[in-house]
Parts: C-alpha cells; sequence; structure tokens
C-alpha cells in the first residue's frame, strides 16, 4: 500500500497539471495599445497572429471585441482575457466594455513591455504595431497586474478623494499665484501663512485688497478699528507692523499711475484670495461626505479601525482607505508596500552598492495621504517622535527618508488594526 502511494501522488500531479493546462488553454490572451484616438491589438492564436486596429470609441470597441471572441472560439478558445497599459483615462472604456460582454481584464507594467519589446525585437524602436506584441510576451511569462474594480463605496469614496485632491491643487496653485501678487502689490508685508490665511489676513484683503494706499487712506485709528472687528484676537503689534509696512511702501510711490496699477493689483488679490477661501469650502464639503462613507463601510466591516486619539482622524482614515481600496485585497502587509510604492530596491552588482531606495511604483496618491499623517506623527511626544528621531540625528539619516520609513509603519499598523480587527500599535 505504501509502496504504491508515491505513484498514486504522480498521477494526481499528473491530472492536476494536465488540468492546468487545460485551463491556460481554454483562455486567449488580446493585447491592446491604447491612445486618446485608436486602439492596436493583437492576439496569438494556435496557427496564426491575428492582428488588428479600431478607433478608441465605444461601438468600434464592442464591435472589434466581438470579432475577436468570435475568432477565439473558432480557434477552441473558451475565454478571452483583455490586456492593456495603464494610461490614466483613455484604457477605462476598453476594460468596462470587455467587462460588459464576460471577458477577463487584466492590466500589464509599461516599463515591463519597454523591456520585452526591446528584447523581443532586438533593437529600441516603438511602434503602436509593436507594442501589443511585447504585451502579450509579458503575459506569457505571467507578469500581469489584476484590474481593481472597486465596489460601491469604496469606489465612491476613491472619486470623492480625487476631487479632494484637485481641490488641494487648486490651493497650492492660487496661493503661488496670491503670493506673487501680494509681494508687488504690498512687498514689505511680512505675515505668517497661519495669520494670512486667518481672520487677520481675511480682515486685511476683504477690508483693504491688501493696498497699502487704501490703508493709509483710511487712517490709523479706522485701520485699527476695522481690523479689530474683523479679527477679535488680533495683536496691537500685528497692527502697527502692517501700518509701519503701509507707510514705508507708500512713502516711495508719488506717480498717480503706481496709484493706479495698486488698486488693479488689489483687485487680483481680492479675487485670489476668494478663490482659495471658495477652494476650502469645496474641500471641507467633500472631506465630510468621505467621513460619512467611511462611517457606512465600518458598518459594513467592522474591522476598518476607528479614529485614534493622538494618532488618526477619521478625515485620515477616510483618506487612506480611499486610496488602499477595500484591504481585503491585500493578503499580506508586503503587497499592500509595493501597491504603495513603499517596497525596497536594491542596487548591487559585484563590489559595487548603490543606495536602497523606495521603488515609487506603486499609487503616488497613497503616498502623499501617508505623508500627511506622517507628518504630524513626528512632531515632539507624538507616537513616532521616538522612532523618526532616532534614525534622522542618530542615525544620521536624512530627513525625508526618515519620514519615509514612518510612512511605512503607519501602512503596517492600519493592516494590523485592519487584520486583528482591534487597535493596536506596532
Amino acid at each position: 500500500m505504501n509502496s504504491n502511494q508515491p505513484n498514486d501522488l504522480k498521477a494526481t500531479k499528473s491530472v492536476a497539471s494536465t488540468q492546468a493546462a487545460s485551463t491556460a488553454s481554454s483562455i486567449v490572451n488580446i493585447a491592446f495599445d491604447v491612445s486618446s484616438n485608436s486602439l492596436d491589438w493583437a492576439m496569438e492564436l494556435s496557427s496564426r497572429m491575428a492582428t488588428g486596429q479600431c478607433t478608441n470609441s465605444s461601438s468600434e470597441i464592442r464591435e472589434a471585441l466581438n470579432a475577436i471572441a468570435q475568432q477565439a472560439a473558432d480557434d477552441g478558445h473558451q475565454r478571452v482575457r483583455v490586456i492593456c497599459e495603464s494610461t490614466g483615462v483613455y484604457h477605462r472604456r476598453l476594460l468596462q466594455i470587455a467587462e460588459q460582454l464576460g471577458m477577463l481584464t487584466n492590466l500589464v507594467h509599461g516599463e515591463a513591455v519597454a523591456k520585452c519589446r526591446a528584447i523581443q525585437f532586438a533593437d529600441h524602436g516603438k511602434t503602436d504595431r509593436r507594442d501589443p506584441k511585447a504585451a502579450l510576451t509579458v503575459a506569457k511569462v505571467g507578469k500581469l497586474i489584476k484590474h481593481r474594480k472597486l465596489p460601491g463605496r469604496y469606489a465612491q469614496l476613491r472619486e470623492l478623494h480625487r476631487l479632494v485632491l484637485r481641490c488641494e491643487n487648486r490651493i497650492r496653485a492660487t496661493k503661488c499665484e496670491l503670493h506673487a501678487d501680494l509681494r508687488a502689490l504690498f512687498p514689505d508685508l511680512r505675515l505668517d501663512k497661519s495669520v494670512l490665511y486667518g481672520p487677520t489676513g481675511k480682515a486685511l484683503i476683504d477690508g483693504f485688497g491688501a493696498n497699502p494706499n487704501a490703508i493709509l487712506a483710511a487712517g490709523k485709528e479706522t485701520f485699527a478699528a476695522k481690523m479689530k472687528q474683523a479679527s477679535k484676537y488680533i495683536k496691537k503689534a500685528t497692527i502697527e507692523k502692517i501700518w509701519a509696512a503701509a507707510s514705508d511702501v507708500a512713502e516711495g510711490d508719488r506717480d498717480p499711475n503706481d496709484a493706479i496699477i495698486a488698486d488693479i493689483r488689489s483687485t487680483g488679490v481680492r479675487q485670489l484670495y476668494a478663490a482659495i477661501c471658495e477652494s476650502k469650502r469645496n474641500q471641507n464639503e467633500l472631506e465630510k461626505q468621505m467621513q460619512t462613507l467611511y462611517t457606512e463601510l465600518q458598518a459594513t466591516d467592522s474591522r476598518l479601525p476607528s479614529p485614534c486619539k493622538g494618532v488618526v482622524t477619521l478625515r485620515m482614515l477616510s483618506r487612506l482607505v480611499a486610496e488602499i481600496g477595500p484591504p481585503d485585497d491585500f493578503t499580506t502587509i508586503n503587497q499592500l508596500i509595493r501597491y504603495a510604492g513603499l517596497n525596497l530596491c536594491e542596487r548591487q552588482s559585484g563590489n559595487w552598492k548603490g543606495r536602497t531606495m523606495i521603488s515609487r511604483r506603486g499609487r503616488s496618491e497613497l503616498r502623499y495621504v501617508l505623508n500627511l499623517m506622517s507628518i504630524p506623527l513626528v512632531s515632539q511626544g507624538r507616537l513616532f517622535s521616538e522612532y523618526y528621531h532616532g534614525k534622522k540625528d542618530a542615525g544620521k539619516m536624512p530627513g525625508q527618508k526618515a519620514l519615509t520609513c514612518v510612512m511605512r509603519k503607519i501602512l503596517k499598523m492600519f493592516f494590523g488594526w485592519y487584520k486583528s480587527g482591534r487597535a493596536v500599535r506596532l
């Protein structure tokens, strides 16, 4: 009995291998090179390499995929797998229609395609006809990327966060314009950012357009009274500082044309400041919706962590999960770290050893959120203060690199919270 067991195992493995090969052969890969206007495709059948092209429009994509499915069926394949590089926008309709038609979908890394193309065609040339064939080569070695379609509330959360990021980008760009205009209008004004974008800055710009001429024209007492009325906690020293700076600027401006230009610049400053305030209001509304969605997700998955005082707020948790998606998609922490692009890449050849750096190949928006979360946590007395300063001061590590280590710790902490179903600190 025991002597026959190895043969039985071999027979079982042989059957399993045959079944796996049969399953693999029942699926045929079709690779697309996607551009804004057209799609080039290639599919390797048993007797030939089928290729074609169609426009990047819904009707033609559907017609082309149906024709491709028929060719695959005639060749003995039961299912079609559509693969393409991520283009940000242009590939989405292709994969959406493919899923509607019951096809499998996967993504392929652009760098992998480029390197396979150089090997396959023995040169560095690039054409839209070559790229699908190189993508098929990548698929043959099993280096495909999962095409994640976020379910329900997770998809809503991701989309809301995209709008939040847009608001932040607009605020950042508008602030740069505002600072440039303020410097031209009121070159001697020196206010901290917290003051400029607080009640004091709002009073200065709404009431006087940050125009030194308008400040002086109102008179010192009137200026001080209006500022105190609009900004309850403004310091007397701040009022004196602004008045002195306005006096210094206006003293040298004797040309009437300078006053007219100052009025025009003042109008621009008001517009920019109003745009910043409007974007901030929009961002706050979007973040409130995100927090509501996250709370609803917690009702369906109790393992999603709750806010922890001094560690993470509901606002940041909702932003983090918006970029991670369903945490159950990741079975190990290493998968999640790679998804964030925080996995380490070594560079070594012979006796030479380069710097070990993070790959930065994952989701940049997730790294951005982790960076926002890490900055307050490395302050004196906070959760990762000792860890961060130990690497930065004792270990002589550059500050940004030490902060990246904190980002990895936060991701591990979140993953531990989720998998254990309770708040733990790693």
